[in-house]
């Protein structure tokens, strides 16, 4: 099997619209392993697919995933449905039917530290794997105001601060877009940072990049950029 470029390992989210070839492409990714949480996900797509019904069966299928050598390449689909049933999780623990419902004697603010805590330790247990994990988030559009300012910027779809977390720690993030393109459609992943810088690379060689990805085999468009001779552009800014 072809290998992973070893610069390429590490934590990297896609974002996107449902249906923009997020799945698609991480479970093209050689030796990958997809943790489907989300009904029907994955259901078109190629390659080595655990389906997962709750947060147990979640842990267990990705400490499995970590134990085995032979899997490369860890995707979780998706953080939003991760997200909800870590907020229920919680809720539960303390007799509440959500995060957000109010009880006597029981502190919100609390609830959604325990929820910062988990959110925080996933994170630090993924990029401990020595594996390329893939999160896959759908996007949080903007909100503006009404001069069309960015009140809170656009991100990862999760509660709070905490897809802001989730990308600061990501080594790579990249926007995954699809549009018609002759009589078919065409998917594209890019790195160049989105209209309010909510995406990019500290991999250099994809910093700035759009990849178009082609059907068959999308990985092959991120194995290519390793691959090109490095060179400077002439009276680059």
């Amino acid at each position: 099997s072809v290998a992973l470029p070893t610069v390429a390992l590490g934590l990297a989210i896609l974002v996107g619209q449902p249906k923009s070839g997020k799945t698609t492409f991480a479970a093209s990714f050689p030796d990958s392993y997809v943790l489907e949480l989300e009904p029907g996900g994955g259901d078109r797509v190629d390659g080595r697919i655990h389906d997962i019904t709750n947060v147990n069966e979640f842990r267990e299928a990705l400490k499995m995933a970590v134990r085995e050598p032979s899997i490369k390449t860890i995707v979780i689909d998706s953080l939003d449905v991760l997200s909800d049933w870590l907020e229920y999780e919680i809720a539960k623990s303390r007799g509440l039917e959500s995060i957000t419902e109010r009880k006597q004697g029981v502190d919100g603010f609390e609830l959604w530290g325990e929820y910062r805590k988990r959110v925080e330790a996933l994170v630090t247990y993924l990029k401990a794997t020595k594996k390329l994990v893939i999160l896959i988030a759908h996007c949080k559009e903007p909100k503006l105001d009404a001069n069309g300012t960015a009140v809170t910027p656009a991100g990862i779809n999760m509660p709070g601060k905490s897809g802001g977390f989730v990308a600061a720690q990501a080594d790579m993030i990249g926007y995954a877009n699809k549009k018609p393109l002759g009589s078919g459609t065409a998917y594209f992943l890019t790195f160049q940072g989105g209209p309010l810088g909510a995406w990019g690379s500290r991999v250099d060689e994809l910093n700035d990049k759009t990849l178009q990805l082609p059907h068959i085999n999308p990985y092959s468009a991120f194995a290519a950029v390793f691959n090109e001779p490095t060179h400077k552009s002439a009276g680059g800014k």
